[in-house]
């Protein structure tokens, strides 16, 4: 009870804040200084299974985001920027007000058509079309990414990290070309990441090591992108008191590849990878294992009026490619098969009603438990394989 009116009064709090920030954004904007934010509250409900909060049967408010970016540019070859986050959603994120992301933008060469730089600090992560932008409710294509690619349990994971990346673009008359090459070490150390890789929470602490992170991506004239990303990801396991697990190492492997065409009111996209997960040393509490999971979704996107958009999509997540429908899993483990995949058909409506306000609607429905909160689901045996989930959310920026 004391935690709730906490997180009340940190709602109200911000709420307060955001309402002075526009004007103080006024002052600060100017042709090397630029401060922009928004706030998001959504409200979920779920036939069966919870996400977000206790979502099932009734309506959770617990998906709150609010977030204050900021950029200054001493010099012509230099920026600086960072955003300051608060994100409350359910069990699997409570941690409130933190640091997005820190970073300094160093262009070390530049011509008309081509450039290079470095970018170093806390760094926004090169992972598929939306990553980079993924906090801002306004640059998702839905209330929810797709989570097959996104997930949200491993968001922590892929968001931002200690590092740096040298970065470059030329466009030419083919269309513009841009690459990223780093690297940083990301955190694996919270709840819903020690969920998705060590099965529960531990004792102990699961520590990133360093990590290597590429991404090339294509603009062509033809209004169309392609794009590769590549992470190889490591951490060590250091063992609480007590704990049932020795010190072991997870090895984290995907390669993924982004299409998307852009025709007048339509976008299309797709995203495919097979992210390779490697653990060993654990004991035999949690006996070594390695698979390939298989993540996909296509997505389209209608500008059917101009303040109104419709959104379809079908997302399809395979914790292990060899066992598609989870029946060797259980055999082995004795845990329900539907843990092991996920099959979402979700249909979205967004609503600019101003160019500062946007209004949206979500339904998902949803076969499997897959990609399921850990933190809002502690009990495997409770889940219910089949599951619809409905999404509202407002958002303003500013």
């Amino acid at each position: 009870m004391m935690a709730s009116r906490f997180s009340g009064w940190n709602s109200l709090l911000l709420s307060g804040l955001l309402a002075t920030l526009p004007a103080w954004a006024d002052d600060l904007a100017g042709p090397r200084y630029h401060v922009q934010g928004f706030a998001a509250q959504g409200l979920i409900g779920s036939s069966d299974n919870r996400f977000f909060g206790d979502s099932e049967d009734r309506v959770s408010t617990d998906f709150t985001e609010a977030g204050l970016h900021g950029s200054w540019q001493p010099l012509d070859a230099l920026r600086l920027s960072g955003q300051v986050l608060y994100r409350r959603a359910g069990e699997s994120d409570q941690d409130g007000l933190r640091l997005d992301y820190a970073q300094a933008d160093w262009q070390f060469y530049q011509t008309d058509v081509t450039q290079f730089g470095l970018k170093l600090g806390k760094v926004k992560l090169p992972y598929g079309l939306y990553n980079e932008t993924r906090d801002v409710p306004f640059t998702r294509p839905g209330i929810l990414l797709p989570q097959s690619v996104y997930i949200d349990n491993s968001r922590d994971l892929l968001l931002a990290a200690p590092g740096m990346f040298v970065h470059g673009a030329s466009v030419q008359k083919y269309g513009a070309i841009d690459f990223l090459l780093g690297w940083v070490r990301p955190d694996f150390d919270s709840e819903s990441v020690e969920y998705v890789f060590l099965g529960n929470t531990r004792p102990g602490k699961l520590q990133g090591k360093g990590t290597l992170g590429a991404r090339l991506r294509w603009d062509a004239p033809t209004d169309t992108t392609l794009m590769l990303t590549y992470a190889d990801a490591r951490a060590d396991y250091s063992p609480g008191s007590p704990d049932s697990l020795a010190a072991g190492k997870i090895r984290f492997r995907n390669l993924l590849a982004t299409v998307q065409q852009r025709l007048d009111t339509l976008t299309l996209t797709a995203e495919y990878g097979q992210p390779q997960g490697n653990r060993r040393g654990f004991g035999p509490a949690l006996p070594d294992d390695s698979r390939t999971v298989q993540a996909f979704y296509l997505q389209g996107e209608w500008r059917f009026r101009p303040a109104w958009e419709l959104m379809l999509r079908h997302d399809i997540f395979y914790r292990d490619r060899n066992d598609k429908n989870g029946r060797q899993f259980e055999a082995a483990t004795g845990l329900p098969a539907h843990s092991m995949f996920a099959r979402d058909s979700t249909l979205g409506l967004r609503w600019d009603a101003t160019p500062s306000l946007m209004l949206r609607a979500e339904y998902h429905h949803i076969d499997g438990t897959g990609w399921l909160p850990g933190p809002d689901n502690p009990d495997l045996f409770s889940r219910e394989q089949r599951w619809n989930m409905w999404l509202l959310q407002a958002a303003y920026r500013f």
